[in-house]
């Protein structure tokens, strides 16, 4: 299973936009360097696929397609490239050269302003975002694989 990164988003101040950033440090036990969201425990990052945000440019209140756009759902990392419906929890992943996480939660509930709502598209975090923790440091850059390993 691979796939790459496709946006690294960090947050400077919580319920703030998340802003696209092309690299950034993940530490270990940690998460994103700089991110107002890392913190101990097993929910260090955050991830979302690339797919499951295009899918919502359908929904009711998306206006345009430029609407949603990675890092909208306060993810950590969007990846493209892996069916993110065949990950489970205790997956773990190698990025880039050096950083390794392990995928700790599947799912979680829809927050009060979230981008799409609970209109009549189905809002993607219950069942396709992941929360994961830092096993290894590393820098990770837009365009790095994504790698499962065993």
């Amino acid at each position: 299973m691979k796939g790459k990164i496709h946006s690294i988003n960090i947050a400077e101040k919580k319920k703030g936009n998340k802003l696209q950033i092309q690299s950034g440090e993940l530490l270990k036990d940690i998460g994103l360097k700089g991110d107002t969201y890392n913190k101990p425990g097993d929910r260090q990052i955050s991830l979302i696929s690339v797919g499951k945000i295009k899918e919502q440019e359908f929904c009711p209140r998306v206006r345009t397609k430029d609407d949603l756009i990675p890092g909208d759902f306060s993810e950590t990392l969007t990846i493209t490239g892996i069916d993110i419906s065949n990950i489970s929890v205790g997956d773990k992943f190698i990025i880039g050269d050096s950083a390794e996480i392990e995928i700790t939660q599947i799912g979680m509930t829809c927050y009060k302003f979230c981008p799409i709502g609970k209109e009549q598209n189905e809002c993607p975090l219950p069942k396709y975002f992941l929360f994961a923790k830092v096993l290894k440091s590393g820098v990770v850059e837009v365009n790095d694989t994504f790698k499962k390993f065993f």
